[in-house]
């Protein structure tokens, strides 16, 4: 960094320093990320780094994110490739550490200078690969200083934020004209990417990484299957505020029709669990949290609310009938795909935006059922058990669809390699 560099970032330091400090003391949490979020890394990652080849750096935003990531660097590490990951979110952070025990996965630095050349001098990564949109620009721009060729994977501009992209593309050109290659999710997000700015010879479409269905289905756990053996169930997998109402409602109107199941709720982000299980005990419901279980066996009526982390996509292989959540509440929906490979129907709200070509899919087949409310939702509840196997069908036609799709980690893996390879040869 040249000195003006370093002037502008002491001033952006400096402006935002009583923003970082009220942040440290209104939320203790925070204190304990605090190093990472500054570029710091543990020592025992030196010895992980001293070897050679270089790491990729794979960095995905949250939870979502995260789980699409998992194969790719799979994939990667098979090929003898370490693998430094990093997420933007604890929560996210916790997905790969909880699927990769053995791997580095820390959080994503301030998109700062100063933070991001401590991470880089660090690392020192062979690639970067970023899952989807995290265009940080200091990050892009500091891996352009330190020759880190820049990957996007799984690339997507959603309806909602590519208008906001376009209008300060002017700004954003720099930034894009340094990615080195783009694999977009479809046609349109490439047709997307190159309006903004990047070389229409950088971009290439390899599918989605969260459709790509993954090789086997996780494996519920025993206590798990013990609990939910006597009774139907219903998941609502990735919710957010109002959606569990919804599906208590639902839960309501179904059991006035004769059908009776065990709710279970997994709420998006795990700290709003308390809040979960206290609108289910306000609706009389007697409420049980997954990390309380301890060999109970469920009963219609109750409501189990998932308060760990990795046992979604397992749990909806027991369900009747899922809803994921982020589609009723203005989110743009989450992973659609978890329950279609484990033969679940979904039902989903009008809030698609972000899993629009899986929602495609899914109606052609009419594996996934869009409803428009929550009325709706329990309505379609209510449809489901009312005909059991059909709904069973409905679910085996998702998962056959679903497989048609597969090879987006495969695609996006050689696009790494033939970046590699391609800076590899201009090297020599």
């Amino acid at each position: 960094m040249g000195p003006i560099a370093h002037s502008l970032a002491f001033l952006l330091a400096l402006g935002l320093s009583p923003a970082v400090a009220l942040a440290w003391l209104m939320r203790p949490g925070l204190r304990r990320h605090f190093g990472e979020r500054f570029g710091r890394l543990p020592a025992e990652l030196d010895r992980a780094l001293s070897g050679d080849p270089a790491p990729l750096y794979v960095h995905a935003a949250s939870v979502g994110e995260a789980k699409a990531a998992i194969r790719l660097i799979e994939g990667l590490e098979a090929l003898g490739h370490p693998v430094v990951a990093t997420t933007s979110t604890v929560g996210g952070r916790d997905v790969l550490r909880c699927d990769r025990p053995h791997g580095d996965s820390h959080l994503f630095p301030l998109d700062h200078p100063w933070a991001i050349e401590r991470l880089l001098r660090r690392v020192r990564p062979a690639i970067s690969v970023l899952i989807e949109t995290e265009l940080w620009p200091n990050w892009i721009a500091g891996c352009a200083r330190h020759d880190v060729p820049v990957v996007v994977a799984s690339g997507r501009l959603s309806d909602r934020s590519f208008p906001r992209y376009r209008r300060v593309r002017r700004l954003l050109r720099p930034t894009l004209s340094r990615v080195e290659a783009v694999g977009a999710r479809t046609e349109l997000d490439a047709e997307r990417f190159i309006e903004l700015g990047v070389p229409e010879s950088r971009v290439a479409v390899t599918g989605d990484l969260k459709l790509d269905p993954p090789p086997d289905q996780p494996a519920l756990s025993i206590d798990l299957i013990r609990a939910l053996a006597d009774c139907p169930v219903v998941v609502g997998g990735s919710t957010h505020e109002g959606e569990e109402g919804a599906l208590l409602e639902a839960m309501e109107v179904a059991e006035k029709a004769g059908h009776v199941f065990v709710l279970a709720l997994a709420p998006r982000h795990v700290a709003r669990c308390s809040e979960v299980v206290s609108l289910a005990k306000d609706r009389r419901r007697r409420v049980v949290r997954r990390s309380e279980l301890e060999g109970r066996r469920l009963v219609p009526g109750e409501v189990l609310v998932l308060d760990t982390i990795g046992e979604l996509p397992a749990l909806y292989a027991t369900a009747s009938i899922a809803f994921v959540g982020g589609t009723l509440a203005p989110i743009g929906g989450h992973n659609l795909v978890e329950p279609v490979h484990a033969g679940c129907p979904v039902l989903f709200g009008p809030r698609v935006e972000n899993v629009r070509k899986i929602v495609e899919i899914l109606e052609l087949g009419d594996a996934g059922r869009k409803v428009q409310n929550p009325a709706g939702l329990a309505a379609e509840i209510v449809a489901a058990f009312d005909d059991l196997e059909a709904c069973r069908v409905r679910g085996e036609i998702g998962r056959e669809a679903l497989e048609a799709h597969r090879g987006s980690v495969e695609a996006t893996r050689q696009l790494i390699e033939e970046v590699r390879a391609r800076r590899a040869g201009s090297a020599d």
